[in-house]
């Protein structure tokens, strides 16, 4: 996948860190891009830089708090819509003569 970067964007390139013969130990470096003659205005292009450092910084801060990590993960899961969507599963119960099945949804009471 190519993209050639227009004279207005400003992307976050990551590249693997250290990768040498095929082998890797999974750290990242990560640089923006942007052309040399952008037309954006000053402040434009000042919050889109900002923007773009917060972003690249969500690394960083990941590796210290993991539930952070976590946190991100999962709303770029339901962003993608990769995310399980426990309401819409089918709750039911199948019975066949005195047995019935349950799924991981079903709701009891009582005791067997």
């Amino acid at each position: 996948m190519n993209h050639e970067l227009k004279s207005h964007e400003i992307a976050i390139v990551i590249s693997p860190k250290g990768y040498e013969d095929g082998e890797w130990e999974g750290d990242v470096d990560v640089n923006l891009a942007m052309s040399a003659n952008s037309p954006l205005q000053d402040e434009i292009q000042a919050h889109i830089i900002n923007l773009a450092t917060l972003m690249s910084s969500f690394l960083d801060v990941a590796n210290d708090y993991p539930d952070v990590y976590e946190l991100v993960e999962e709303r770029r899961n339901f962003l993608m819509g990769l995310a399980e969507d426990d309401d819409e599963e089918e709750l039911d119960v199948v019975q066949e003569g005195n047995v019935y099945t349950l799924n991981k949804w079903t709701k009891t009471e009582g005791s067997a």
